[in-house]
């Protein structure tokens, strides 16, 4: 029987703050998981705040970027199974009540506007369908987008039994 790879893929869509990002490349390295940027940036990637909010991990977590929305939609690679999550406080699903898939995408937007319109309408009609997904929040607008990549990547991680952390991801060695 052949066992499958679990893959954990984290895309953040226009970021603003590199120190965010330099976080959620630290949290995409301890969950094995890979990690995707579309632009705009708010910062340039050689940034010294997203070096060291990274502390040393940027060089080895190799995020792939995209140009742009439509760029993301052509070039990103979609399995047949694969499955895709958007994060918002709009959400109808509350992330810890999900199932996740073993090819799982989640999408973030930036600090400020959450993931634009124009994202999603870029590219029609998506190659999956897109299940919206919230973390329940009680006298706060938001939650700082590292904190919130991290309150989903560990989720999956414990619904895969903490499995992604001891797979290998293409050019990483344990």
């Amino acid at each position: 029987m052949t066992e499958s790879r679990k893959r954990l893929r984290i895309v953040l869509v226009a970021p603003r703050i590199a120190a965010n990002v330099g976080n959620i490349a630290r949290s995409a390295e301890a969950l094995n998981a890979e990690l995707s940027l579309v632009r705009p940036l708010g910062f340039f990637l050689g940034s010294s705040k997203l070096k060291r909010s990274s502390v040393g991990y940027w060089d080895s977590v190799e995020p792939a970027v995209y140009n742009d929305a439509a760029d993301f939609w052509s070039r990103f690679s979609w399995g047949a199974t694969t499955q895709v999550l958007w994060a918002t406080k709009f959400g109808d699903q509350i992330y810890s009540e999900v199932t996740y898939s073993d090819d799982l995408v989640l999408i973030f937007g930036n600090e400020e506007e959450g993931i634009p319109q124009e994202f999603f309408q870029s590219f029609q009609p998506l190659p999956r369908p897109v299940v919206a997904c919230r973390i329940p929040m009680a006298g706060v607008r938001c939650l700082n987008l590292a904190t919130s990549v991290g309150v989903f990547g560990f989720e999956v991680a414990r619904q895969w039994g903490w499995e992604i952390m001891t797979s290998n991801r293409v050019g990483y060695e344990n």
